[in-house]
C-alpha cells in the first residue's frame, strides 16, 4: 500500500518537472515519433531517475507503473505499448535507445547543477537555455517528421 502512495507522489512530481519541457516539443509530431528509440530511452531514463530521486528505491512494478503512466500522459501513447517498447529496446541493447538513456543522465546532471547553483527557487537563464538545448538534442529533433525513417 505504501508503494502505491509513493508511486502516486512520484508520478505527480515527475510530471511537474517534465511538463514545461513538453511545451518545447513540436505539437504536430506524429504519434509514432514518440516511439523513436532515442526518445523512449531519454524519457524512460529521465522518469526513472526523477522518480527514484523523489521517492527513493521503488519495486519494479511500481517503477513500471510510474514510467507507463507519466509517459502516457506526456506523449498520449498507450501504457502497454510504451512498456513493451522500453523492454524490447532495453533487452536488445539498441544503440539509439542507450544514447537516449545517456542523454537523460546529462540532462539530469545539468538540471541538478542548475538547482544547486541557483540562489533562488528557479535556475538562471543560462541554465534554462542549457536544459532546453539538451531537450532539443534528445527529444525535439527526433519528433520532426522530416527526420523520421
Amino acid at each position: 500500500m505504501f508503494d502505491l502512495f509513493k508511486a502516486w507522489q512520484a508520478k505527480r512530481a515527475v510530471y511537474s518537472v517534465l511538463a514545461p519541457f513538453m511545451r518545447l516539443a513540436m505539437p504536430e509530431a506524429p504519434p509514432n515519433a514518440w516511439l523513436a528509440p532515442h526518445v523512449i530511452g531519454f524519457l524512460a531514463t529521465l522518469v526513472t531517475c526523477l522518480a527514484e530521486r523523489h521517492s527513493g528505491e521503488l519495486r519494479s512494478h511500481a517503477m513500471a507503473s510510474i514510467q507507463a503512466s507519466v509517459l502516457r500522459r506526456l506523449t498520449g501513447i498507450g501504457e502497454e505499448l510504451i512498456g513493451e517498447r522500453i523492454t524490447l529496446l532495453s533487452s536488445l541493447g539498441d544503440p539509439s535507445f542507450e544514447a537516449g538513456c545517456a542523454g537523460a543522465l546529462a540532462f539530469l546532471a545539468a538540471r541538478e547543477a542548475a538547482l544547486r547553483g541557483s540562489t533562488a527557487e528557479l535556475a538562471d537563464d543560462r541554465d534554462d537555455a542549457r536544459l532546453a538545448e539538451l531537450w532539443r538534442e534528445h527529444v525535439q529533433q527526433f519528433l520532426r517528421p522530416d527526420l523520421q525513417r
